[in-house]
Parts: C-alpha cells; sequence; structure tokens
C-alpha cells in the first residue's frame, strides 16, 4: 500500500465539510507502537493512501482522518469496504456520497465513498466517541473564554484543533452581526491580552477585489505574531453577519 507524505492543514475547511456530513467523523493515522488503542481497520488492497491529520478535535469530538483514491469504481469500493469493514455495518447516502459506519468498542469507523474521474476517491474515519464527554467541558471553558472577549452575540459555528509535526493548529468560524470594525477591535484586544502582537494588516488591492466574491472584496486579515506562535484572522461582512475565519498555529515544547 502506498502512503502519501501528510498533507498541510489548509485541509480543513474540506475535513470540516466531511464531518458534518457524517456526523461522526474521525482520523486514521499510521499507528505508533504507544498507540494501540485506537482501531486500525482492514482497509481494500491496492488503494493509494494520504494521511490528513495524525491527531486532530473538530467541534469537540477526537479523530483521526485518512484519504484514500483508486482507479477502481465507487461501486467496486463500496463492495470491498463492506467486505473489509465486517458487520454489522450502517449504509446510508448522505448529500449524494456514499456512507459507510460501524461501531467498535468506544470507537466510530465512518467511510466514505464518491466518484473521481474513473475511480473513486473518499476517507476512512475514526471518531473517539468515549473520550468526547470527557473533552466536552474543557471545549466549553475554552469557547466561554473565546465568547466573553468577543461582540456580544458572538456563535462559534465550526472548530478544529490538529497536532502534527511539532506544531498544533486551531481553525475557527465566529460569526455575529456586528460591524467588521467591532470584530477587528475585539480581535486586536483579546490577541493582545494572549501575548500577540499584530504584525500587519491588510485588504485586497484594486486587482484583487475585482476577481473576489463581493463578501470578500472588503475583507481585511490580519497577522499575529508571538514567540512560536502566529495567527491569522480574515474578517469580512455579507448581508447581516460578519464572519471571523481564525487560524493559528504554535511549535510545541521540544520542537522550538
Amino acid at each position: 500500500m502506498k502512503v502519501i507524505k501528510s498533507l498541510p492543514y489548509s485541509l480543513f475547511r474540506s475535513v470540516l465539510k466531511i464531518v458534518a456530513a457524517v456526523t461522526v467523523a474521525a482520523t486514521i493515522a499510521s499507528p505508533s507502537s504507544a498507540d494501540t488503542r485506537w482501531p486500525q481497520p482492514v482497509l481494500p488492497a491496492n488503494l493509494d493512501t494520504f494521511s490528513i491529520a495524525d491527531q486532530m478535535t473538530v467541534n469537540g469530538l477526537p479523530m483521526r482522518l485518512k484519504g484514500f483514491v483508486s482507479n477502481r469504481r465507487p461501486a467496486e469500493m463500496i463492495d470491498a469496504f463492506r467486505r473489509s469493514l465486517g458487520q454489522p455495518l450502517v449504509d446510508s447516502v448522505v448529500n449524494g456520497k456514499q456512507v459507510l459506519g460501524r461501531a467498535e468498542g468506544g470507537f466510530y469507523i465512518t467511510v466514505q465513498i464518491e466518484a473521481a474521474g474513473a475511480g473513486s476517491k473518499g476517507t476512512v474515519a475514526v471518531t473517539d466517541l468515549a473520550a468526547m464527554s470527557s473533552n466536552h467541558a474543557q471545549q466549553q471553558d475554552a469557547d466561554t473564554r473565546w465568547r466573553n472577549r468577543l461582540p456580544a452575540g458572538s456563535v462559534i459555528s465550526s472548530q478544529m484543533t490538529s497536532q502534527e509535526n511539532g506544531r498544533a493548529a486551531r481553525h475557527m468560524v465566529i460569526l455575529n452581526s456586528h460591524s467588521e470594525s467591532a470584530n477587528r477591535d475585539a480581535l486586536l484586544r483579546l490577541m493582545t491580552e494572549d501575548g500577540f502582537a499584530l504584525e500587519r494588516e491588510i485588504r485586497p488591492d484594486a486587482a484583487m477585489r475585482r476577481s473576489l466574491p463581493a463578501h470578500m472584496a472588503e475583507a481585511s486579515t490580519m497577522y499575529f505574531k508571538s514567540p512560536g506562535k502566529e495567527a491569522m484572522a480574515v474578517i469580512s461582512r455579507s448581508g447581516d453577519k460578519t464572519a471571523v475565519v481564525f487560524n493559528s498555529t504554535v511549535t510545541l515544547q521540544g520542537f522550538q
């Protein structure tokens, strides 16, 4: 089986869509000698696989996620996964994609398959359902700390954290009805409280605005930095809603 090198954290948005589609989704990565607790689903032969992230949490769900591509048609891959995963198996179609799922101990395994040219592609995911409840309180505390420092009525609509290659990353989408400037000022205050300095702030120039969707034409991007940490926030408004897309990375101790 060919294993392709881990993909960058920029795939988080795609992963969020996968999780929303299958409800319970997670990440599979290459097992280590100390990592025997997570189940390792048996995959069909002759797949090209790639790790999306070795360790992540999406909206409170600890997970592992692996992608795959094959020159076999989706119908063939679905039958192959039905045989390799075993029974009992939940078999359904979600958002036009075939989804297979089964519980294994305190985990839930999900496979999503769709057409890709003459072949197929998809994801194999494992979610740690047993750990979800223990992570919930910690996640709620972190969310509350963020919301308390954001404009009133702000909602964290989605978030994802990941650790790989000595770096911890976070992706978060915040929505509210306040102006872009109010969100900009609040974000600057809270990032300063957390030890970050604003490096620069940019807006699209005239040429860029012509190629961007209307709601992004006036968006602002803020870049922050702190020792061993970096963050970026894109603030845009569409209709009566403002969205803040926040990404940060932290170099873990021992890798600095």
